[in-house]
């Protein structure tokens, strides 16, 4: 919101439409409207005896998160700080992925995104434990350079 980020006009996120809204808002105040702030860990219970699919808890940064999460049903941890834009002095993802995994203790798979800038960083993330690394911010890098417009 400080930056007054918002949405380039040729940019379309249609599957983060809830149900009955037309168009996405522009802003990043807009976008904070579209999440339930009441969400507890019963509803990932809820979801993972919803679905046969895995249910993964993206946002973890603490190993007491990691194993409330196991016991709510999660069937894999996603260590990440969101590429620290969403909360100023978030720790970085490298530097918790030990304790998260040693507190899971193999219960289930750990995976990692946030600060992931060369192969460099993913060697060490599978090194920590992680069982993948997911990577966001480097593929739009090279967007322009793969993909020609036109």
């Amino acid at each position: 919101m400080r930056n007054r980020f918002t949405l380039p006009e040729n940019l379309s996120l249609k599957n983060l439409l809830p149900a009955g809204c037309q168009e996405l808002p522009k802003n990043v105040a807009g976008f904070a409207s579209l999440f339930d702030a009441t969400l507890t860990w019963k509803d990932i219970e809820w979801l993972a005896r919803l679905t046969k699919l895995p249910v993964l808890v993206k946002g973890i940064l603490r190993s007491d998160d990691a194993l409330r999460a196991v016991r709510h049903g999660a069937s894999g941890i996603i260590v990440s700080n969101h590429g620290a834009r969403q909360l100023d002095t978030t720790p970085a993802t490298i530097l918790v992925l030990p304790e998260i995994v040693d507190a899971v203790a193999g219960a289930v798979e750990v995976y990692v995104d946030g600060g992931i800038r060369s192969g460099t960083d993913v060697l060490k993330a599978i090194a920590y434990g992680a069982r993948a690394v997911l990577v966001g911010r480097p593929i739009l890098w090279g967007w322009p350079s793969v993909v020609k417009p036109g």
